[in-house]
């Protein structure tokens, strides 16, 4: 029996997307990407494509 649960695929190798953070803002809109791998891989294939994002780092203040 399948999953009830639908999971959002890959763009690049269409392995489900569990962890959250692997996203890129495209001309066709926010993609997801399963790791940080396949994110980098589509940016070299589609860097036309791409709109630039700022991501905020976690950081600790001192």
């Amino acid at each position: 029996m399948a999953d009830a649960k639908i999971k959002e695929l890959c763009v690049l190798c269409g392995q489900a997307v569990e962890i959250t953070g692997f996203s890129l803002t495209t001309n066709d809109g926010v993609q997801k990407f399963c790791c940080a791998g396949c994110l980098s891989i589509y940016q070299l294939l589609n860097g036309d494509k791409t709109q630039p994002t700022i991501t905020p780092l976690l950081t600790t203040k001192k």
